[in-house]
């Protein structure tokens, strides 16, 4: 066991994180930060050109001996990159530079999870997953980690990129991953619906999701996006957040519904404090709605297993260990 600075890849990411794990940890996490044990710090956002974006997330474990860190990251229409910076809350010491792409992707499929095992009814089967990026594979893992399913319907709008996508998952789960040549054929019978999106306009609109028990609408996270229209609220008996101050910024669903205004968004309840309470799905709710919008404590999760098992089993790359003497010797 060793305190070097670690720089760890994508491939040491992968190799420690998979869904349950994650699911788990920030399952955890979520319940630390309900107990005033861990918090964020709101999303830092700046956007130019044709829908370029820059990022930053923040968060900390309060309750001692925990990690505090940040994540960075920008992306354009050409691609983008992220990093995670890991520190030790209570020395202010770096311990770990991570690539975060994959960590990004499993911790927006963790969230789902968490809300999904919490607020989906503990007997749906079926399931519609629209969106077939890079962000569904770990999304329909999520799904089936938390839910004993026996269909999941897959639907984008781009016929040749559905079909690779459930071609890529065939065989790899107990239950039937079907295409959908339209969006109506997805959701019809789908008591679980999540969307996973790059949608700028609603295009699920409350008839659509008739049979629908728990959405997660986990795709729009930018002010000038959304997924669902606004009459899919008229239906829903719980609205949750990951993180009430992101929403209030980011959210054009929740914007448009409670207010941009500042004034408190009445009905809206945080994730971390249901999962504190020992809360899930009010008894006979119609529809609950997750909507996810990123947040720094989901990264800080991932970033703090991934962290703690390469530092004992020796993965990633170690740089010399961070002390206040190496700071004051390259100070001029």
């Amino acid at each position: 066991m060793t305190d070097a600075l670690r720089y760890l890849t994508e491939r040491d990411v992968v190799s420690v994180l998979d869904i349950h794990r994650a699911i788990d940890a920030l399952h955890a996490m979520l319940v630390a930060q309900g107990k005033d044990q861990a918090r964020n710090l709101p999303k830092a956002l700046a956007t130019w050109g044709d829908g370029s974006s820059m990022h930053a997330l923040g968060s900390v474990q309060t309750d001692g001996g925990g990690y505090a860190g940040f994540k960075t990251w920008v992306h354009t229409k050409t691609g983008g990159g992220s990093l995670f910076s890991l520190f030790d809350a209570g020395t202010g010491f770096l311990r770990a530079i991570i690539e975060a792409r994959a960590l990004g992707m499993l911790r927006t499929a963790a969230i789902s999870g968490v809300a999904t095992r919490a607020l989906a009814p503990e007997d749906a089967t079926q399931a519609a997953l629209i969106g077939t990026g890079p962000q569904a594979v770990t999304q329909l893992a999520a799904l089936a980690a938390v839910r004993k399913l026996r269909r999941v319907r897959v639907y984008s709008p781009t016929p040749e990129k559905r079909r690779a996508f459930v071609a890529s998952v065939a065989g790899k789960y107990a239950f039937d991953v079907e295409e959908s040549a339209s969006l109506e054929h997805a959701l019809a019978g789908a008591q679980i619906v999540t969307l996973i999106t790059r949608a700028v306009e609603p295009f699920v609109d409350a008839a659509m999701l008739a049979d629908c028990r728990h959405l997660n609408a986990v795709g729009a996270i930018l002010p000038s996006k959304a997924e669902f229209a606004q009459n899919v609220f008229d239906r829903a008996d719980q609205v949750v957040v990951d993180d009430l101050e992101n929403a209030r910024r980011g959210s054009r669903e929740l914007r448009e519904r409670f207010g941009a205004d500042g004034a408190p968004w009445q009905g809206v309840a945080v994730l971390s404090d249901l999962l504190a309470a020992d809360a899930g799905r009010p008894q006979d709710a119609r529809l609950t709605i997750f909507k996810g919008m990123g947040m720094g404590l989901s990264d800080l999760a991932m970033a703090r297993v991934v962290y703690e098992h390469a530092r004992d089993h020796g993965l990633g790359v170690a740089l010399p260990a961070q002390t206040r003497e190496n700071l004051l010797l390259a100070q001029p």
